[in-house]
């Protein structure tokens, strides 16, 4: 499980300044909240994006739009992962992946969402 769990990281750690994939890759115990805040902030970090790129092509859609967007949405799907609520979330988790063209990766999402 830990593996998809990586996976999905790696999905939200692109154009993702901070260094999210350590913090889920370690050995060491890393407390709930730690993990809470650090993927709260990727959350507010893409959606930020997201509008600045929106606002940038003339509040037009882009494809470099929709993917922030997307690992936003991806991010938020970690989180409630995290707290135990990702069946709320795999739609639009999916829905997520197919805009970044990862439409293969289906099975992570909904194989995360059975789990919890």
């Amino acid at each position: 499980m830990k593996n998809k769990l990586i996976r999905l990281v790696e999905l939200i750690q692109e154009d993702y300044p901070e260094d999210i994939m350590a913090l889920f890759r370690t050995e060491e115990q890393v407390s709930l909240d730690a993990k809470l805040a650090l993927t709260g902030r990727a959350i507010s970090h893409h959606q930020k994006r997201s509008a600045d790129l929106w606002l940038a092509a003339g509040r037009k859609r882009t494809l470099a739009e929709k993917h922030a967007s997307a690992r936003a949405d991806l991010a938020a799907f970690l989180l409630a992962y995290l707290t135990g609520d990702a069946k709320e979330n795999v739609s639009t988790a999916l829905e997520a992946l197919d805009a970044l063209g990862r439409q293969s990766e289906t099975d992570l999402v909904k194989s995360l969402a059975r789990r919890r």
